[in-house]
């Protein structure tokens, strides 16, 4: 793998093709210089006319000093500016000659036919000058503009490790092959922070946040990037249970302060703090991301959902105090979702006898609601600690992660319901799980049956 940037190798092209079009130039410039006639010399030698016989001789000696200059740079043995000296050393010559043969008016006339010649060639060496650098420059910017409409130019500036790695499978089954060939490639290669971000996906992409987290602190030690710390926060926060205090907030801030505009983190900070019921916080963050995208692209459009059910959690907190539980409501009032926010989905969780009869005291129950298709993080979760059965439970979008999408937002989502014994959020080895695709939002009476692991 070469580590030279592809726009450096562009740079030498167009270098080259400089330095082969100078080159052109300069023979041009050095050819039209030997083809151009000795309008001086012809019209000194012309005023000759009618001279004695020296004159004559002295005209034909110099008329051969010519030739013999003429021919001398034509091999090579004078450059263009040792000719051009030594022709106007003739032209001197010729010039003195003429005065003494006729020093009469006619003299200056012959100076300024010489300084004439002089200009025009001047005049015509400055033209051909201009007419090649023109040509140089179409040529140099051709060569971009075909590069930048042929060729590849966002890899001008190195792809972030960030962007570079994504996730092809979409099956459980496919997911579960790349992550047994990706565990082995970052035990082979445990350098290559592409293949622990690979790994890192993978897990994240089937809910194993815990493993997500600790591959990307093996990719973040080998290439500690913005992005892949919010990353990190957002699966080390999943893994707790969407508790986003210590770890995952304080590199939240450390990105915010290094890069005050940095979109992610700002998307990622607001939904902490609506975990943690901090309303205004949330919409302030979310506001700094908003004017960073375009209000139609879908980042726009999710942030104004996220936004408009702030506002609408605000204005509920401030238009009636919050319901106080109510005592004795037993399974019942676990349901109840936090703050005013209206339920969406509401059901019960159910375990067969065989299930209940394996169940440790104090297990927690975690109810949540995925996309059916996209990010596999939850848009909703309910957990209790039962001591009864069956559970009542209720979705709310105020029991989301805060960013985007958020429950109401989809037609239709994947209920999952688990017992963990350890209250992890993460799947653990032993845990009883079951799961209900293509429930519609606004159902009630939903029923979760769990039989097995």
């Amino acid at each position: 793998m070469s580590f030279l940037p592809p726009w450096l190798g562009l740079l030498w092209v167009l270098l080259a093709l400089g330095a082969l079009a100078a080159g052109v130039l300069k023979r041009g410039l050095k050819n039209h210089a030997s083809a151009l006639p000795d309008e001086p010399l012809a019209a000194a030698s012309a005023q000759g006319l009618g001279v004695d016989v020296q004159s004559r001789t002295n005209r034909r000696i110099h008329q051969q000093h010519l030739a013999d200059l003429n021919r001398a740079l034509a091999e090579g043995r004078l450059n263009a500016q040792q000719h051009a000296a030594a022709r106007d050393e003739l032209m001197r010559l010729v010039l003195e000659d003429a005065a003494l043969a006729q020093p009469d008016e006619k003299t200056p006339v012959v100076h300024a036919k010489a300084g004439g010649a002089r200009r025009d060639q001047a005049r015509a060496e400055g033209l051909e000058k201009v007419r090649w650098a023109w040509l140089v420059g179409a040529l140099v910017l051709l060569s971009g503009l075909s590069y930048w409409q042929l060729g590849a130019p966002q890899s001008w500036w190195p792809v972030p490790l960030s962007q570079q790695v994504k996730i092809s499978a979409t099956t459980p089954e496919q997911l579960a092959a790349q992550t047994r060939v990706w565990q082995q490639a970052t035990q082979e290669r445990p350098k290559d922070a592409q293949a622990w971000l690979t790994l890192a996906r993978l897990h994240a992409a089937q809910n194993a946040h815990a493993p997500a987290e600790q591959a990307l602190a093996r990719v973040l030690a080998l290439s500690p990037e913005p992005d892949l710390w919010i990353e990190r926060a957002q699966m080390k926060a999943l893994s707790a249970g969407g508790v986003y205090a210590g770890e995952p907030w304080q590199w939240i801030q450390d990105v915010l302060r290094d890069q005050p505009q940095h979109l992610n983190a700002l998307v990622l900070a607001g939904s902490a703090a609506l975990s943690e019921k901090r309303h205004a916080a949330a919409q302030d963050y979310w506001k700094r991301a908003l004017a960073l995208v375009p209000a139609d692209s879908e980042a726009g459009q999710g942030l104004q959902q996220a936004l408009a059910k702030a506002a609408e959690m605000v204005a509920a907190m401030a238009a009636a105090p919050r319901a106080t539980a109510a005592a004795g409501a037993g399974p019942l009032s676990a349901a109840t979702p936090a703050g005013d926010a209206k339920p969406l989905i509401q059901g019960e969780v159910r375990v067969s006898p065989e299930v209940q009869s394996q169940i440790a005291a104090g297990s927690t129950l975690f109810v949540y609601a995925l996309a059916e298709e996209g990010s596999r993080r939850p848009v909703a979760i309910w957990r209790g600690t039962p001591t009864s059965w069956p559970v009542r439970f209720a979705l709310s979008d105020s029991m989301g992660m805060g960013a985007p999408p958020v429950l109401s937002s989809l037609a239709q989502v994947r209920l999952v319901a688990r017992i963990s014994k350890t209250g992890s959020a993460q799947k653990q080895a032993g845990d009883f799980q079951v799961e209900l695709p293509g429930v519609k939002t606004g159902v009630q009476g939903v029923v979760l049956h769990i039989t097995g692991r």
